[in-house]
């Protein structure tokens, strides 16, 4: 699987603003096929890679600026197994 890393220089109120209304847009089709049933899987998954686009998007600026986000996901992934998490897979990041 790949995603890209689109070449935007949102400020962090833009993205603000684009996560509110992708995770908007989730939100409607994870609600359309509980109470509808719905076939919105397709759309769900769309919506779902959506924010993740973004997100994607928000760590590539946090990194630019100085971060190191694979230090950042280390603490996080310690994070939740402290909490007594258990995972079944793992997914990698990686730049190209």
């Amino acid at each position: 699987m790949e995603m890209l890393i689109l070449e935007k220089n949102d400020e962090y109120i833009d993205m603000f603003y684009k996560l509110h209304e992708e995770v908007d847009e989730l939100s409607c089709e994870l609600i359309k096929h509980v109470t509808e049933k719905e076939e919105t899987k397709l759309k769900i998954a769309g919506e779902t890679l959506d924010v993740i686009q973004v997100c994607i998007g928000i760590l590539d600026k946090l990194e630019k600026e100085g971060i190191e986000i694979a230090k950042e996901v280390e603490k996080h992934n310690m994070k939740l197994l402290k909490r007594g998490w258990r995972y079944k897979s793992v997914v990698y990041l990686t730049r190209v």
